[in-house]
C-alpha cells in the first residue's frame, strides 16, 4: 500500500510532483516490459512495508512476479505517467457467497508519494469497476492502522471506516487469536453436545428444521422445502460434504445444527470465518457452548491461524450474543 502520514508531508520531490500532476494519470494492464519500471520501487523497503509481499532484492524476482501473478490476476493495472509504470492497482474479487465482494489493493512508488496520484488511481477504478463486474456490491480494503496516508486516500476517494480487524495478518511470533484467549462463561447444560462430521444418514434430522423459515432467513441458502428432500441430500453431498471444516452440532448423536470454519486463501490464509445455524427448538445457550468447542480445537487443528471471525447480519441480536459469550469483539458494521 502507499505510505504513512509523516512522510507524504515531509519527504519528496516537490518539483517533480506539480510536473507530475500536470499529466494525465492513467492505467492499463501490466506488461513484462514494465519490470525495469517496476524495480525502482519493488525494491525499495519504504513501499513494501505496507504490501503482502517483501522487498525486492532481484530483477529475476520482478519477471516472475510479472509472469505468474500480475498478469494472470483478474483485475490489477499499473499506474502510470507517460506510459511509465509508476504504481500498482488492484480488484481481488471474493468467491462463493462472497462473490458480490472484492478487495482494493494499491501501491506506489516512494517519490510519488504525497501528490494526490493514488487517490486520482482510486477514483478511476471505483469509476469503471462496478460497470465492468455487474455482480459487485461492494469494493472494500483493509489497511494497516499504523498507514495513515492510505487511510486517507480511501477516506477522500469515499470510503467509510468500518472497524479495527484484530490479528488479521500471519504473525509467527504472536499468541494465538483473542477469540481463543478468551474462553470464558461457558453455559452449562444437562445434555451433551457433540461435534462431529456430517453423513449423509443424517438427512431426515435436517429435514427437521433445514425448512423452518425461522431458521435460515439469516442463512445464505433458500430454505429447502419438506416436499424437496433431494434437495437436502444434494446440499450434503455436493457443499457440506466437500467442505475443508464442517460439523453437525449433535445431541444423542441427533443433528440439531451445523457450525463450520471456513478458511480464507492466499495472503488470507491465516484468517477463517465462523458459521453456524441451530434447530429453533434449541435456541438459548447451545450454540454458545458448539461456539466454544469450535474454538478450543481449531487453532491445534489449523496451526497456520491466526484470527476466527464472523459476519452476523445486524439484525440477527441473537447470534450477536452468541458470539459476544464466547469471546469475540465487535469491530465493526
Amino acid at each position: 500500500m502507499d505510505a504513512n502520514s509523516s512522510r507524504m508531508e515531509l519527504e519528496g520531490d516537490h518539483q517533480t510532483g506539480k510536473k507530475e500532476l500536470s499529466e494525465t494519470i492513467t492505467l492499463r494492464p501490466i506488461e513484462l516490459s514494465d519490470v525495469d519500471d517496476l524495480m525502482v520501487w519493488f525494491t525499495d523497503e519504504r513501499v513494501s512495508q505496507y504490501c503482502v509481499w517483501d522487498t525486492y532484492t532481484s530483477k529475476e524476482q520482478a519477471i516472475d512476479y510479472v509472469k505468474n501473478m500480475a498478469i494472470p490476476h483478474p483485475w490489477l493495472r499499473v499506474i502510470c505517467v507517460n506510459n511509465r509504470a509508476i504504481g500498482t492497482i488492484s480488484v481481488t474479487p471474493k468467491s462463493g457467497n462472497d462473490q458480490c465482494r472484492a478487495e482494493l489493493g494499491y501501491a506506489l512508488g516512494y517519490s510519488f508519494w504525497g501528490k494526490g496520484i493514488m487517490k486520482k488511481a482510486v477514483d478511476l477504478v471505483i469509476s469503471t469497476i462496478f460497470e465492468e463486474w455487474p455482480h459487485l456490491e461492494r469494493l472494500e480494503a483493509i489497511v494497516d492502522v499504523t498507514n495513515k496516508g492510505s487511510q486517507r486516500v480511501l477516506d477522500k476517494s469515499g470510503f467509510q471506516r468500518e472497524g479495527v480487524l484484530r490479528k488479521d495478518k500471519m504473525d509467527e511470533s504472536s499468541s494465538k487469536s483473542q477469540s481463543e484467549a478468551d474462553q470464558v462463561g461457558k453455559e452449562e447444560s444437562s445434555k451433551i453436545i457433540t461435534i462431529r462430521s456430517l453423513e449423509l444418514t443424517d438427512v431426515d434430522d435436517l429435514m427437521v428444521w433445514v425448512p423452518d423459515e425461522r431458521v435460515t432467513k439469516y442463512f445464505l441458502l433458500d430454505t429447502c422445502t419438506s416436499s424437496k428432500h433431494q434437495q437436502a441430500i444434494d446440499f450434503i453431498n455436493n457443499w457440506v460434504i466437500p467442505h475443508p471444516w464442517l460439523k453437525v452440532i449433535c445431541i444423542n448423536n441427533k443433528a440439531i445444527g451445523t457450525i463450520s470454519v471456513t478458511p480464507n486463501s492466499g495472503n488470507d490464509k491465516c484468517r477463517a470465518a465462523l458459521g453456524y445455524i441451530l434447530a429453533r427448538s434449541f435456541w438459548g445457550g447451545i450454540m454458545t457452548t458448539a461456539v466454544e468447542m469450535v474454538i478450543s480445537t481449531i487453532f491445534e487443528e489449523c496451526p497456520y491461524l491466526e484470527r476466527l471471525e464472523a459476519i452476523v447480519d445486524v439484525s440477527n441480536k441473537g447470534s450477536q450474543r452468541v458470539l459476544q459469550k464466547a469471546g469475540f469483539q465487535r469491530e465493526g458494521v
